[in-house]
C-alpha cells in the first residue's frame, strides 16, 4: 500500500479502503506545468482504479464549483459544515489550506475519485481531507500555481 500519492503522504488507513485489492499497484503522475493541475492515477494490476488531483482555480471557487464538472458529485451530496469540502462514495473535493495560493490571488483544491464498488462517502470525506492538508504542507500547492 502506497503510503504517499504521486509525492504528497497521505495515511495509508484513508488510502486502502478506497482502493481494490490485487497485488501490483503504481502510480502515474502528470506534469501540472502550463495546466495548472497535477493529476496522479493508481493503477492496481494494471487497471486505473482511482485518482487524484491537486488544482488551481480562481479564488473565489466553491467546493461545488470544483468537484461538479470533472467529479461525480451532485447538488444532492453531502458537504462539510464550513463548504471546504463535499463529498459521495465515489468522488469527493477539498479546499487547501495555501499560502502561496492566498498570496496569488487564486485556490487550491484536492480532489480524489475511485472506482471501487461499496466505498462509503464517511471513506472518501477522510481521504480527501487527509489529502488536502497533506497537500497544503507539500510542495504541491507551489507546483499548481507554477512558482
Amino acid at each position: 500500500m502506497p503510503v504517499e500519492l504521486c509525492g504528497v503522504g497521505v495515511p495509508a488507513s484513508v488510502l486502502e479502503p478506497v482502493l481494490p485489492p490485487g497485488k501490483e499497484i503504481s502510480a502515474h503522475l502528470t506534469d501540472p506545468e502550463g495546466t495548472g493541475i497535477a493529476r496522479c492515477r493508481l493503477h492496481v494490476d494494471g487497471k486505473s482504479v482511482f485518482s487524484a488531483s491537486v488544482e488551481r482555480w480562481e479564488k473565489d471557487a466553491s467546493a461545488r464549483d470544483v468537484a461538479g464538472p470533472a467529479q461525480s458529485v451532485g447538488p444532492g451530496d453531502a458537504r462539510s459544515e464550513d463548504g471546504r469540502f463535499v463529498y459521495s462514495a465515489a468522488d469527493a473535493g477539498g479546499r487547501v489550506d495555501c499560502r502561496a495560493a492566498d498570496g496569488a490571488g487564486r485556490s487550491v483544491w484536492a480532489t480524489v475519485r475511485t472506482t471501487r464498488d461499496g466505498t462509503t462517502e464517511e471513506q472518501m470525506k477522510d481521504l480527501v481531507t487527509a489529502y488536502a492538508d497533506a497537500v497544503g504542507t507539500s510542495g504541491a500547492c507551489d507546483e499548481v500555481l507554477g512558482r
